[in-house]
């Protein structure tokens, strides 16, 4: 079987791709967890004490977009005083937050 070069490096870019967005989700999901404090990380997680939107139902507002949410993470808000984010971080919080999103 002969394969193109531009075909198989397309297949190791995917390849790769796949494995860092994978990486990133988790990475996001382990940064992520002080946001549990106010947020239901997890899908189907409990109830948290507050009223702040479980990560689930943030992915699926239909407005919800990658660039609005690393914003948003990166920015302090209500009881997240401590808690910064680096870009990159932020981007990894963003990744997990929209790997909850439903199909």
């Amino acid at each position: 079987m002969r394969y193109s070069v531009s075909a198989l490096l397309g297949l190791v870019a995917f390849s790769h791709n796949g494995f860092a967005q994978t990486k990133s989700v988790a990475e996001g999901h382990r940064l992520a967890q002080p946001c549990a404090r106010c947020h239901v990380i997890v899908a189907n997680g409990p109830s948290s004490w507050t009223d702040a939107p479980s990560f689930e139902a943030i992915a699926n507002r239909p407005d919800v977009k990658r660039a609005w949410l690393v914003d948003f993470v990166e920015k302090q808000h209500v009881h997240m005083l401590t808690d910064t984010y680096t870009p990159a971080q932020a981007d990894s919080i963003a990744s997990y937050i929209l790997s909850l999103r439903q199909k």
